[in-house]
């Protein structure tokens, strides 16, 4: 008689050390463990990664102000999304992300116009209409130490005439 019910080796030296059924069962458990050794695996390299560089810097430069100030209008700096206002030898930073969901609107005749879901704002950033429920803030200029006019992000105004910022030269 056979060493096991099913088994058709009727030699029982040649019988296998391990049935089926528990290396089917030892196979199952060691893809268990590669697969939550290689979640864990991946999870690590989370952490060496360093998150420093993922947050934009609050503070970024306009340049000097002889080259800021040399030409009056407003302009789209689409890496930091905002509308450089230059005139009169006055400087002011308005930002270009919407209110609403942060869809960076366009500059149209009457003021802004956000492309995603409608919001308008007039030529001072105030809401006008559609789903946006603050209006546009102006982001406060300074001179650096380096004599770069420097805008921070942090420090926000919705006062448009106290927004402006003249370079003493």
């Amino acid at each position: 008689m056979p060493k096991y019910r099913n088994s058709l080796n009727t030699n029982q030296d040649e019988d296998p050390l391990i049935s089926r059924r528990s290396f089917l069962a030892l196979m199952g458990v060691g893809a268990c463990v590669v697969g939550a050794g290689a979640l864990t695996g991946a999870s690590m390299l989370g952490f060496l990664y360093p998150n420093a560089m993922k947050i934009a810097p609050s503070v970024f430069s306009l340049g000097r102000p002889e080259e800021v100030l040399s030409h009056d209008g407003k302009i789209f700096n689409p890496k930091q999304k905002v509308f450089i206002e230059t005139k009169d030898g006055r400087v002011r930073v308005q930002t270009a992300v919407c209110t609403h969901l942060g869809c960076t609107v366009n500059m149209v005749e009457t003021g802004y116009s956000c492309p995603c879901h409608g919001s308008t704002y007039d030529i001072h950033g105030r809401n006008t209409g559609g789903p946006a429920p603050l209006p546009l803030v102006y982001y406060m200029a300074f001179k650096g130490a380096s004599g770069d006019i420097l805008v921070d992000k942090n420090k926000t105004t919705l006062d448009w005439d106290a927004a402006w910022y003249a370079p003493s030269s």
